[in-house]
C-alpha cells in the first residue's frame, strides 16, 4: 500500500477530516488502508492540510513517496494552485510533524461553546460550564473519526502535551483506538505553541468569528 498526493479527478469525494467536498483538480491526500468490508484496499481522501493535521504519519509517508528532488509535487506542474494559499510543501510538512511529536494533537476537531454543563473535561474531569469555550476531540478508528468528548480550553497544555502510553494488547500499533486517556505526563520534545492549537481550532471550526478566535486565543495563552 502506498499513500498518495495527487489532483482530484472529480469533485465527488469528501474529505475525511473536515467533511467538505474536495474540488476537481484540487490537490488531495489519499491514505490507502485495508478494506474492512471486503478484499483489497480502499483510499481515504483528505484535503492536504486536513491530512497533515489529523493523519500526520501517513501524510508524511505520502509526501516522501510523492515529492521529487526540487521540492515540487510530481506531475502537478499543470495545476495553477496545487494547495491553498500559504500551504507550501515545507509548511505542510511542519504541520504534520507537530502531530508526530505530540500524539494527542491530531485529536483536535474544532472548538465551540458548551450548550449545557453536562459534559466533563477529559483532562481535569471537571464539568465544562455552559457557554464556556471547549475543544472537541475525536478518535480515529478504521477510517472514521469518532467524537470522543471535550476538554476545557484552559486544559489544553495538560492534555495535548501529554505523552500517551503505547497501544494495549490486541490493538494495532499506530491506531488511536484507546478510550482511556493515559496520565497527563508531559511528552518529550518542544512545548506546543498556542498558535499551533489555535490554527487547528480555526481550521475545523470555520464558523468561529475573529472575536471568537481572539477570546479562545486569550484563554490558550493564559493557560
Amino acid at each position: 500500500m502506498s499513500h498518495v498526493i495527487e489532483p482530484a479527478t472529480s469533485g465527488r469525494a469528501k474529505c475525511r477530516g473536515c467533511g467538505e467536498k474536495i474540488a476537481k483538480d484540487e490537490l488531495r491526500f489519499g491514505e490507502v488502508t485495508e478494506n474492512p468490508y471486503g478484499d483489497g484496499d480502499r483510499t481515504l481522501w483528505f484535503h492536504p492540510l486536513c491530512g497533515a493535521y489529523k493523519r500526520p504519519e501517513p501524510f508524511v509517508e505520502a509526501m516522501a513517496a510523492t515529492l521529487i528532488e526540487d521540492g515540487s509535487v510530481a506531475d502537478l506542474e499543470a495545476i495553477e494552485t496545487p494547495a491553498a494559499p500559504g500551504e507550501t510543501i515545507a509548511w505542510l510538512r511542519d504541520q504534520s510533524r507537530f502531530g508526530l511529536d505530540h500524539r494527542r494533537l491530531p485529536r483536535i476537531d474544532g472548538a465551540g461553546r458548551a450548550p449545557t454543563s453536562r459534559a466533563h473535561c477529559r483532562s481535569c474531569r471537571e464539568p465544562i460550564t455552559k457557554d464556556s469555550w471547549r475543544i472537541g476531540l475525536v478518535f480515529y478508528e478504521e477510517g472514521y473519526f469518532n467524537p470522543s468528548g471535550f476538554i476545557h480550553v484552559g486544559c489544553w497544555r495538560n492534555y495535548l502535551q501529554a505523552e500517551d502510553e503505547g497501544p494495549a494488547q490486541g490493538e494495532a500499533a499506530g491506531e488511536d483506538v484507546s478510550r482511556r486517556d493515559a496520565p497527563n505526563n508531559e511528552a518529550p520534545g518542544e512545548p506546543l505553541d498556542p498558535a499551533v492549537v489555535l490554527a487547528r481550532l480555526a481550521h475545523f471550526s470555520p464558523e468561529l468569528t475573529p472575536t471568537d478566535l481572539a477570546e479562545i486565543d486569550g484563554e490558550l495563552k493564559s493557560a
